[in-house]
């Protein structure tokens, strides 16, 4: 791995992570204003009030001018992107096209990326309002759509196509999606919302492939179970509606990175 390209991807997804947040922010505010500023007191933030993780390590986590506090998503959010941007580059399954400048290898990559991105709205969006806007749903799908086009025609031109890449689309879109929304439809959305069964469409065509789609499945329950039963277990309100978008993508992430060595497991 080079290093420039490595920080080059930090400093921009910690960039974009903050960009995610705030765009979270205007969604539920119906906020339409050109510039950043401060929910609390309109302060409209000045250039230096936004470098990723310095402004608001600066800052203590408030607004420069009314000291209200503005939380700890924004620096989450910042670190978590730029972690995921340079793991995304660590990880890539074709590496080795990547790294020689493929074109359709590149635009895999910076599609992802772009995902990553869109899955960090919803993610921050999902965890601070458990619910998710259908708009940026439907962008996740679009932007996955671009994705799986790129992937089938950098398939096409390596010669390796065959039926059961499509057979392996199909159920995958049956696992995931079809799964969510069985689950929606039976517990008349106590369980789960529509909104996580629209998400594991995108994240269905990203995999591509049943046992992959499992594996998220499997994952993102479990992670969700690890961090939600002893926060659930602490309150009072014993069925609390579990925001489980950010699980599903965490799963995902970890299935994505993992891939080839769950390929390679259940082909044993």
């Amino acid at each position: 791995m080079r290093l420039e390209i490595i920080v080059v991807l930090a400093i921009l997804g910690a960039g974009l992570g903050s960009f995610a947040c705030c765009q979270a922010w205007r969604i539920r505010k119906n906020d339409k204003s050109a510039r950043s500023h401060c929910m609390n007191c309109k302060y409209q933030l000045k250039w230096y009030d936004n470098i990723p993780v310095i402004s608001w390590l600066i800052l203590g986590g408030k607004c420069r001018k009314c000291h209200k506090k503005i939380g700890t998503a924004e620096i989450l959010a910042e670190l978590c992107l730029a972690g995921l941007f340079v793991l995304s580059y660590a990880f890539w399954p074709n590496s080795k096209e990547l790294l020689e400048g493929n074109v359709l290898e590149v635009a895999m990559f910076v599609t992802f990326l772009v995902q990553l991105v869109v899955f960090m709205i919803l993610a921050v969006y999902d965890a601070k309002w458990k619910e998710m806007p259908t708009s940026i749903l439907l962008l996740s799908i679009v932007v996955g759509a671009v994705f799986l086009v790129l992937k089938t025609v950098l398939v096409l031109m390596t010669g390796k196509f065959a039926p059961e890449l499509i057979v392996n689309i199909a159920g995958a879109l049956i696992i995931l999606p079809g799964f969510y929304y069985f689950m929606y439809k039976a517990s008349k959305e106590t369980w789960v919302g529509s909104g996580d069964a629209i998400l594991c469409v995108p994240l269905a065509i990203m995999l591509g492939d049943f046992w992959l789609a499992m594996f998220c499945l499997f994952g993102s329950n479990m992670i969700g179970s690890i961090v939600m039963l002893p926060v659930t277990a602490m309150k009072k309100e014993k069925h609390a509606m579990i925001p489980f978008g950010p699980f599903l993508i965490a799963g995902f992430m970890v299935v994505f990175f993992l891939q080839d060595a769950i390929i390679n497991f259940v082909s044993f």
